[in-house]
């Protein structure tokens, strides 16, 4: 879907429905602190357990985005959208009245298909934009933007007696008021669905794409085990439940103010130097995670934390499509976030339980700068 120039209104129209439906996409994963937190408290749950209810979400979502190559340029976007909004909102209900563990999980699992459905749908669209850089900004800032207004209101429920199942069908019910952006989504796409040449070419051009990949699960993996357990992080530093709700609210802020740098600067500064920034940024705010901290030091750290690690992400995506020489693989950076956000919490799980969030910490900081280099090496690919 290149645009001309006589088309900018429709490419405007598009990635602003793109972005609403990638922000319910990414809603759960925001709010991942509070749902990992509210769930150990109401279901006494421990963390390996509390760990699991992400990892369920996420596997129904690495599976769903695994099969869109397959499918998602051969059907209606729209009614992808409709369908999508439908299973996120509806395995939240079902989640929220569960009274088994096992359904419980269940219910993450189906909402998990729906968002990532969604995720994987506005990916499709912004990666055929003639600035991929420019409108994954636009998509991130959309995210936090919704995160940010789910944290803040969402501990006022904690505060005023309610629990998990509260946050997740109050979660269910704004998400699927969104979904009136489905009529507004594209129907269909220009991709070609081949690649010319024969397999030996077709591999040698595919080697960046799954280097790309395959760094964009390492980076996701290291973060999302650190954000998974932030709210935990921080209680165990004695915070109580509105002041963390704040802080990761004002983190998420952070997250759209990255994310809007990367959407207004674009290439300007090249795709390096917003690699190698935010690393080192990641690095100090785990540093910090790792020490003992007052509830404003943990909103600032936050801050920097979703602002360094959601300007990194639009340049990471970026790479990863202009490197899709087909342009129809680029939907697959879905499949490698979501198996990353499902790995990484479950493995924070069993850390947590096992020595406490001493290698959680670690593991992210290997994890990021690990990430990193490739990307880098990748960035300068001409």
């Amino acid at each position: 879907m290149k645009y001309s120039p006589t088309e900018k209104t429709s490419q405007r129209r598009d990635v602003a429905a793109a972005s609403v439906v990638s922000a319910a996409g990414a809603a759960i994963f925001l709010i991942l602190p509070l749902i990992v937190g509210t769930a150990t408290v109401s279901w006494q749950l421990n963390s390996e357990k509390a760990g699991l209810i992400a990892s369920s979400y996420f596997l129904g979502y690495l599976l769903i985005c695994l099969s869109t190559v397959f499918w998602i340029y051969k059907v209606d976007w729209r009614h992808v959208s409709l369908v999508g909004f439908s299973l996120l909102g509806g395995g939240l209900v079902v989640s929220a009245f569960a009274q088994d563990y096992m359904i419980l999980l269940g219910g993450m699992f189906v909402s998990g298909i729906g968002g990532g459905g969604l995720f994987a749908l506005a990916l499709c669209i912004i990666a055929q934009t003639e600035n991929p850089d420019r409108y994954f900004g636009v998509k991130l800032v959309a995210e936090q933007l919704l995160g940010v207004a789910l944290l803040f209101s969402l501990p006022l429920l904690i505060a005023a007696g309610y629990g998990f199942s509260e946050v997740i069908l109050a979660t269910g019910c704004v998400l699927t008021a969104l979904g009136i952006a489905s009529f507004w989504v594209p129907r269909e796409t220009d991709v070609s669905l081949e690649l010319e040449g024969d397999d030996t070419k077709r591999a040698v051009s595919l080697l960046p794409l799954w280097i790309g990949l395959a760094a964009l699960f390492v980076y996701f993996s290291g973060l999302s085990a650190v954000w998974a357990f932030a709210e935990r992080i921080a209680d165990g530093n004695g915070i109580d439940t509105v002041t963390i709700g704040r802080g990761l609210s004002f983190g998420l802020f952070g997250g759209g103010l990255g994310a809007l740098a990367a959407a207004l600067l674009g290439d300007r500064f090249g795709r390096t130097l917003p690699l190698a920034l935010s690393a080192l940024i990641l690095a100090a705010v785990m540093w910090v995670y790792n020490a003992e901290f007052s509830g404003f030091t943990f909103a600032v750290a936050t801050f920097f934390f979703s602002g360094a690690w959601n300007y990194s992400l639009a340049y990471q995506m970026g790479i990863v499509a202009s490197v899709d020489v087909s342009g129809r693989f680029a939907v697959t950076m879905s499949a490698a976030l979501a198996l990353g956000a499902a790995v990484g919490p479950a493995l924070a799980g069993m850390l947590v339980q096992q020595s406490g969030f001493g290698l959680v910490i670690l593991f992210a900081i290997f994890a990021v700068f690990v990430s990193t280099v490739p990307l880098i090496r990748l960035a300068g690919r001409k």
